[in-house]
């Protein structure tokens, strides 16, 4: 979601587009849902990340136990996503080229959910909450409209640039599926990247305070859930493979904290407490601290635990009373299978990260108190700290990837590359 993001106000009954001015809060510090919070019983054995996608590749580390991959997409569906929606289906077929030619031969899946989780003003239809969707974009072309405003319209180039198919038919999956050892899977192999070119973009009409840990939480708690349309998606002894696709902030917050988005709460995050919404920017003064800072160039950002006040939380008590949700909530399930987790977000072409303030673009440095991770024609992405963090404790450095990028071909080159170096 870009600075200028847009709510649906639930109170107020109407859309707003916010391009607030607001007041430098990015805090600095001088110094070198509603679901249940028991985490499912992962079917795959405890192991740690393998090496790097950099590693040498003889050097597999700790990895799958067969020769399989499921990969989970968690997509960034809000309001400035269209472009980067585009530029993923025109790129997917890099990875899948890589994954077939892969010898000894694997099987792989590929689900995708949203980054949609809700927020007390967003009225979007979902949220997902981290369900598999699996359906064809032309199918839902209402999605890539924001906020209804035609004038804002991303189906042509997220969706019909890439798809030409108006159905999908997975056989009652709610995942493509591929099996190189044995010539099968459910979807035709001639139709196969054309499928997922149609179900990968998710729109543009997903909530703009994106909560892209917690989605995908939601959907390993989903993948062991009986009953549930993603139950079996991760297999026992699969690689699980996550990639996510953001410009944004994360935003996993605690619902019982939901005042620091509402006018009547304190409004200590905010960047403009006179603003008649909340932007996405709470997101980063709740859960961000960099430290530095000389000459508009921090040494580091990392994340906080900060509760509703702004103190800082009792690591032991962060779970409670942390507003955002601490980042070991997503790194200890993940710790429960074999994962390797990839970031195409706010970052350098090189995937280095510079936190600097901004001369130039005033009404971002308004709003996160610091400039862009990257820009583009398209937007600007903000840097991705808390999203950084786990990535680089589930898979190590090296696999951040430029959301800003022309194509994604690199990124996934890499991604292949990570798995591959996973696998027995």
């Amino acid at each position: 979601m870009d600075d200028r993001v847009a709510c649906w106000s639930t109170t107020l009954g109407l859309a707003v587009m916010l391009s607030t001015a607001c007041q430098n809060s990015t805090i600095v510090l001088e110094t070198d849902s509603n679901e249940s919070d028991e985490q499912p019983t992962s079917s795959s054995s405890t192991t740690s990340a393998g090496p790097s996608p950099t590693a040498d590749p003889d050097d597999t580390g700790i990895g799958a136990s067969t020769r399989q991959v499921d990969i989970l997409f968690v997509v960034d569906n809000s309001g400035s996503m269209g472009e980067e929606q585009g530029k993923m289906a025109a790129s997917i077929g890099r990875l899948t080229g890589i994954l077939e030619d892969l010898t000894p031969p694997i099987d792989y899946r590929i689900g995708v959910t949203t980054t949609d989780n809700g927020n007390p003003y967003c009225g979007t239809t979902g949220p997902e909450a981290g369900a598999l969707r699996a359906s064809s974009c032309r199918s839902r072309a209402s999605e890539f409209i924001f906020n209804g405003n035609e004038m804002i319209d991303a189906t042509q180039e997220a969706c019909l640039d890439h798809c030409s198919l108006e159905v999908l038919d997975l056989g009652g999956d709610r995942w493509v599926e591929r099996s190189n050892s044995t010539g099968t899977g459910n979807v035709a192999p001639e139709a196969f990247e054309e499928t997922l070119r149609c179900m990968l973009p998710q729109g543009i009409d997903g909530c703009g305070f994106e909560s892209h840990l917690e989605s995908t939480w939601k959907t390993l708690r989903r993948s062991a859930t009986e009953g549930d349309a993603a139950f079996g998606f991760l297999r026992p002894g699969a690689l699980t493979a996550i990639v996510v696709v953001t410009d944004e902030v994360d935003c996993s917050y605690n619902s019982d904290w939901d005042t620091i988005f509402r006018p009547e709460g304190n409004r200590v995050f905010w960047s403009d407490p006179d603003a008649i919404l909340p932007s996405s920017a709470v997101c980063w003064n709740a859960g961000v601290a960099c430290s530095g800072g000389g000459g508009g160039v921090y040494d580091e950002c990392f994340a906080i635990d900060l509760d509703e006040n702004a103190n800082q939380v009792d690591p032991a008590n962060a779970d409670e009373d942390a507003v955002l949700r601490p980042l070991s909530r997503y790194t200890d399930l993940l710790d429960e299978f074999t994962t390797f987790m990839v970031l195409i977000g706010g970052v350098n072409t090189d995937g280095t990260i510079t936190y600097a303030d901004s001369l130039d673009d005033t009404q971002f440095q308004a709003d996160f108190g610091i400039g862009p991770g990257c820009s583009s024609m398209a937007s600007r992405a903000v840097p991705p700290v808390r999203l950084r963090e786990v990535v680089e404790q589930v898979s190590g450095p090296g696999n951040l990837h430029s959301i800003c990028d022309s194509d994604y071909t690199a990124a996934f080159e890499s991604l292949a590359e990570g798995i591959f170096n996973r696998l027995p």
